[in-house]
């Protein structure tokens, strides 16, 4: 009976004493497996935490890059706009020096024209680029400058002298700086007048011209033809 007694007492220790490392065995697994979680969780954090750095950095490592570009764009964007502007500058300056030129080619051209196709010189007698002017020309008085009555004259210089010129000048349509003398006297009478003229080089082929004095308006060409040899007799 003590034996039953005694056996069921160690029976009970040693089934309890199972009990309590069973327990203790649980205790230890819950904490170990807290720690691997709280473990595990820090370094989760920690990565995160890495991860999020590493990307804060590399954005803060783009941000001057972005900078640098923009700095960069805008320069290049400058020069380009520096370059334009002074391109445009110079071509308003060649414009205008063209506008120039031109303004002062028209001048001229003008100038000239209207002082090839007056009528009148400046002492208003007809020139040799009047309308009526030249060979084929419809010829009237060239003008004078002779008040009192007129007296021809053959003398070189003289007033009635240099008119005989200006008309034979319009009658053959030559200018003064063109036109040779070859011979100037007597067309016949008191009022008329005769002349050899040409170009030098056409000596051999000149024009002989017949003129006669309008009172008050001065010598009109009559007649204008070649004659051949005229001016060499």
């Amino acid at each position: 009976m003590r034996d039953n007694f005694s056996t069921n007492s160690r029976y009970k220790r040693t089934q309890k004493s199972k009990k309590q490392t069973l327990i203790l065995n649980i205790l230890i697994g819950v904490v170990f497996i807290g720690i691997l979680a709280v473990g595990a969780s820090m370094l989760l954090g920690d990565d995160e935490s890495a991860t999020e750095k590493q990307q804060n950095q590399d954005n803060t490592a783009s941000v001057p890059e972005t900078d640098e570009n923009s700095d960069e764009s805008s320069n290049n964007d400058s020069s380009n706009e520096q370059a334009a502007e002074e391109e445009n500058k110079e071509n308003e300056t060649n414009t205008d020096s063209e506008s120039k030129e031109e303004d002062d080619t028209s001048v001229e051209k003008e100038e000239e024209e209207a002082s090839e196709g007056s009528s009148e010189d400046s002492e208003g007698y007809k020139t040799y680029s009047d309308d009526t002017a030249g060979p084929d020309g419809a010829w009237e008085p060239v003008g004078t400058v002779q008040k009192d009555s007129h007296q021809s004259s053959f003398e070189k210089g003289t007033t009635d002298w240099k008119e005989k010129e200006k008309a034979l000048q319009y009658a053959t349509g030559l200018s003064p700086d063109e036109i040779e003398y070859w011979w100037i006297g007597n067309g016949g009478s008191a009022t008329t007048a005769k002349g050899i003229v040409s170009k030098a080089e056409n000596k051999d082929n000149p024009y002989v011209v017949m003129l006669e004095w309008v009172d008050g308006e001065g010598w009109k060409p009559t007649s204008v033809e070649r004659v051949p040899g005229a001016a060499n007799q």
